[in-house]
């Protein structure tokens, strides 16, 4: 049976029925962000780079982590260990989930879970932008731009292969490492293939993640 507790009081939490109850699952947190064409560790990461803001709103809506409160109290954050790491990132780096995506309202009728690639919707001043996170060999295929100081950059050659050597970097040093990317749409606009749909993108960031 799943046990459903909180291991921040210092019990475990147990979803996987294979699992121990003694056996806690691993936990994560953001270690690496490249960004702006530099690559710097996670806490490092602020105002500082011209796309800090474009980036934090998009990391927080790509976080499929749910808050669970009772009687005003958060008790627990619901979803893998990883997506709980990314909350939390964001969280301490001043960014209210709630609030943003009450904001930012989500189009559930565009919304994508795959293993590889999520892909959520949201209508941000009259446009839609679609938010993508996954695996790098997933996305960075469907970019065509890249993120430099808060602009669209045209994605060449040169720095695909500069954008190629960071990433080996970081898969050498981290367990996991994400891609993040962006698309704005007219709301008129509406694509409805997946592949159309999550192509043509802006690659905002990579996110390498360790064990905690």
């Amino acid at each position: 049976m799943k046990q459903d507790i909180f291991p921040r009081n210092n019990v475990i939490r147990v979803d996987n029925p294979n699992l121990l109850i003694g056996e806690a699952p691993v936990k994560y947190r953001v270690e690496e962000i490249y960004l702006d064409g530099k690559l710097k560790k996670a806490e490092d990461v602020d105002e500082e780079e011209k796309s800090y803001g474009i980036f934090m709103h998009s990391l927080v809506l790509s976080n499929y982590a749910e808050v669970m409160n009772v009687n005003h109290r958060r008790m627990d954050i619901i979803q893998d260990e990883k997506e709980k790491a990314i909350f939390y990132y964001t969280e301490e780096k001043g960014f209210d989930k709630s609030l943003i995506e009450s904001i930012v309202p989500k189009v559930e009728a565009f919304t994508l879970k795959e293993n590889k690639l999520k892909v959520s919707t949201h209508i941000i001043n009259e446009k839609m932008r679609i938010i993508s996170r996954g695996t790098p060999d997933e996305l960075m295929r469907r970019c065509s731009y890249i993120l430099l100081d808060s602009k669209f950059v045209k994605k060449t050659r040169k720095i695909y292969k500069e954008v190629n050597k960071v990433l080996n970097d970081m898969i050498n040093r981290c367990c996991t490492v994400y891609a993040l990317a962006i698309k704005d749409i007219s709301k008129t606009n509406i694509i409805t293939n997946v592949d159309a749909y999550v192509n043509g993108m802006t690659l905002v960031a990579l996110i390498g993640m360790c064990p905690a």
